[in-house]
């Protein structure tokens, strides 16, 4: 998704957040409007479906926003999105939580699953390897990092354990947006056009190098500022 209905999604900090600040100031309006924010929200709720293959129509996920209608997936994702309160810490009942709400109360996986690569966690240790991480946010070595810093960590260490029989991509991204808003950051937009870096980027930081997912999750909530200069600017909020 190079942009959503138009919303061409170009980081470019500086400018752009002189452009959304003069924007604001101009129509009266605080970056923390709901109306904004339930865009920028929806906007990365679409990303992260696509990411899936389960990708909608930016109307349909507005809709949805107004109606409470819509397509099951953008619904579910809607649901995980508030099953979590923002000031909650990471834990592995909130990872649960998210993953419910989106496909029900499945629970962890009970099978192992192959893949190339790095292994996947055994069952038998999914939950005591989430709990680890749980613990490991509550660091002082993790307490020192930047919100990206740790999402980074997040994502793709629930990406590596692989806790679910599906949904586990859309689970870490709501994990990774979860730890960025509660460090004081928005949330990251990834998008489809995203897919390969992506895929790059968690492989090297399986590898302990998470310097390039560091740098696309910053890059990707740069975007939300793109996206609320955009619906100002053409008057959509």
């Amino acid at each position: 998704m190079a942009e959503i209905r138009g919303f061409h999604l170009r980081p470019r900090p500086s400018v752009r957040e002189r452009r959304l600040a003069t924007l604001l100031a101009e129509r009266g309006r605080s970056a923390e409007d709901p109306q904004l924010r339930g865009i920028v929200e929806d906007a990365w709720l679409l990303g992260s479906l696509e990411l899936s293959g389960l990708g909608s129509s930016w109307e349909e996920v507005r809709r949805s926003r107004r109606a409470g209608d819509g397509p099951a997936a953008v619904l579910a994702m809607r649901r995980a999105r508030v099953a979590v309160d923002d000031a909650q810490p990471l834990s592995v009942r909130a990872i649960r939580a998210w993953h419910a709400a989106l496909l029900g109360p499945a629970g962890f996986r009970r099978a192992p699953r192959e893949r190339a690569g790095p292994p996947t966690a055994p069952p038998e240790l999914i939950e005591s390897r989430l709990a680890l991480l749980e613990g490991w946010i509550d660091t002082p070595s993790a307490r020192d990092l930047q919100p990206e810093q740790v999402a980074a960590v997040v994502l793709a260490r629930v990406v590596e354990i692989l806790p679910f029989e599906d949904g586990n991509g859309r689970t870490s991204r709501l994990a990774a947006s979860h730890v960025m808003v509660r460090g004081g950051r928005r949330p990251p937009i990834l998008v489809a056009a995203d897919g390969p870096r992506l895929a790059a980027c968690l492989e090297a930081a399986i590898r302990l190098d998470t310097e390039p997912l560091v740098a696309l999750l910053g890059e990707a909530s740069e975007r939300c500022v793109d996206v609320m200069v955009q619906s100002l600017e053409r008057g959509e909020s």
